[in-house]
């Protein structure tokens, strides 16, 4: 494993995750990675797009190891209560304020274990399996970056009054939108 510079590029974070398979890969690796990430204003720009309907989606880089999405929430767009089904995910709060729930299964349904504020220049990651939902509950426009550690190929959506689960295969980002 090669040592962690302070600062890495898009070249650099890609170099990284191709020293470390997924399935060795640890959470707080990919959260120390992630925070050292740098990526120009100008590169996410490019990949914000909102839409009245739901939150979008943009690919910036995918490889067979880790993909990098822009998300765009306008105010009350969430997504759905989930996991990610084997994938580490790392969310990173670009602009706005980004709610951040945990849930656990009963046998009576989903139960909320917290709920976070996540401002503008912070994150959140999410371990394999970790059920949870990520909304805007603010009254602003909200951007997030989000790195899955092997591409997010299929999550488990859960239904919040009762004990049902639905795996759902995840189309390729730029074609979620």
């Amino acid at each position: 494993m090669t040592l962690l510079k302070t600062r890495l590029s898009l070249d650099d974070f890609m170099l990284e995750m191709m020293h470390l398979p997924a399935t060795n890969l640890r959470l707080m690796r990919l959260q120390a990675m992630m925070a050292s990430l740098q990526l120009s204003d100008e590169l996410l720009r490019q990949h914000i797009a909102f839409s009245d309907r739901t939150y979008t989606r943009k690919l910036v880089c995918r490889t067979p190891r880790f993909e990098l999405l822009v998300l765009s929430w306008q105010p009350g767009q969430a997504s759905t209560i989930h996991d990610h089904a084997d994938s580490l995910n790392v969310t990173h709060v670009y602009e706005g304020t980004l709610t951040s729930r945990e849930f656990t299964q009963t046998s009576e349904g989903i139960q909320q274990l917290r709920e976070l504020q996540v401002r503008q220049g912070t994150g959140v990651a999410v371990d394999r399996y970790t059920i949870h939902q990520l909304a805007n509950t603010s009254d602003d426009p909200l951007v997030t970056l989000h790195v899955y550690a092997r591409p997010l190929q299929e999550i488990q959506v859960y239904c919040p009054d009762s004990d049902r689960v639905q795996r759902v295969i995840c189309p390729l980002a730029d074609e979620r939108d």
